[in-house]
């Protein structure tokens, strides 16, 4: 006994499935790309709800492809890199003062342990002298 399958249902919605979730991409993209996020794989997969299987696939190496180019590209406008620049220049430039602080702290540390070194080995040699020297008998 022979079974009609009716397979053509199946691959209609197959496809109609791949269809959304490559609208789901596409539409994704578009609004990275509008938000300034950065579009790479990951953000992409996560956005669109699918797999990096179903992206890099060859019936949608297409959306790869452009995903690899706008990956290429800085996310952010300049105007926002120029802030997030000043921004790191006043912490690297918080940190140098506390380095520098720190430095300049160390340093009068040191010239304090070198004085009192001066005095302990002058005390140590003053008693090295004080036993090495020979007794002189008082008469």
């Amino acid at each position: 006994m022979k079974v009609n399958r009716n397979t053509q249902v199946i691959v209609r919605l197959a496809a109609e499935k791949s269809e959304h979730a490559r609208r789901r991409v596409i539409e994704a993209i578009t609004e990275m790309q509008r938000d300034g996020t950065a579009v790479n794989f990951n953000t992409v997969c996560a956005a669109a709800r699918v797999s990096k299987t179903f992206l890099y696939d060859p019936k949608h190496s297409d959306l790869a492809q452009q995903i690899r180019s706008l990956r290429q590209l800085t996310p952010q406008s300049t105007a926002t890199k120029s802030i997030r620049t000043n921004k790191s220049d006043s912490a690297k430039d918080a940190q140098i003062a506390r380095l520098k602080e720190r430095v300049r702290t160390l340093e009068e540390q040191v010239r304090s342990l070198k004085d009192e070194n001066e005095l302990l080995y002058g005390k140590l040699s003053h008693s090295s002298l004080a036993h090495t020297l020979p007794l002189q008998s008082v008469g």
